[in-house]
């Protein structure tokens, strides 16, 4: 790509200054999430605004991992899992009721530093939040830009929240450094 001339930087510029608003916090997040929001901001010399002494390895404390479809697993079970694979039980946020999904606002997700996880069982296909996506987890795929890392609660091929596919997934969440 050739050079741009300075009336087409500025055009640029401007054009990049009225979407600012509505794309600066998606980028921001993402880069947070990816960790090159460090890199991000070296790279428009703001640096400056981090603060040199914070933990750039440690999550948010804070932050939720939400566990999203049916289970026929009690919710103290998997806060028990939790807590003996080093969690804070706290941080799990559980929605695992198949009806109630259907009303979930899954929006509430995407674009958030709130989650720093989904972990994902059966759930129905047509919810809030899915838009053009036949399912949420469609959506997570497409968009995953938008959305903390999905994690699949699978038994088998199939969606299916377990003790066991609940601890496999924890130890995923250990490799992403969500503990």
């Amino acid at each position: 790509m050739a050079h741009l001339t300075i009336q087409e930087l500025s055009d640029l510029c401007d054009a990049m200054m009225s979407r600012m608003g509505l794309e600066l916090l998606p980028a921001i997040t993402k880069a947070n999430r990816e960790d090159v929001l460090d890199d991000l901001l070296a790279s428009l010399g703001m640096s400056d605004l981090l603060d040199g002494n914070r933990d750039h390895g440690a999550q948010d404390p804070k932050s939720k991992i939400i566990v999203l479809g049916a289970s026929n697993v009690k919710t103290d079970n998997l806060r028990n899992l939790a807590r003996k694979s080093g969690f804070d039980p706290d941080r799990f946020e559980f929605q695992l009721d198949y009806d109630r999904l259907k009303h979930f606002d899954f929006s509430k997700i995407r674009n958030t530093m709130g989650y720093v996880a989904i972990l994902a069982g059966p759930m129905p296909h047509s919810t809030p939040g899915a838009k053009e996506a036949s399912s949420f987890i469609a959506r997570v795929d497409a968009h995953s830009d938008e959305y903390p890392p999905l994690i699949r609660l699978e038994a088998g091929d199939d969606l299916k929240i377990t003790n066991n596919s609940f601890k496999r997934a924890l130890r995923e969440l250990h490799h992403l450094g969500a503990a």
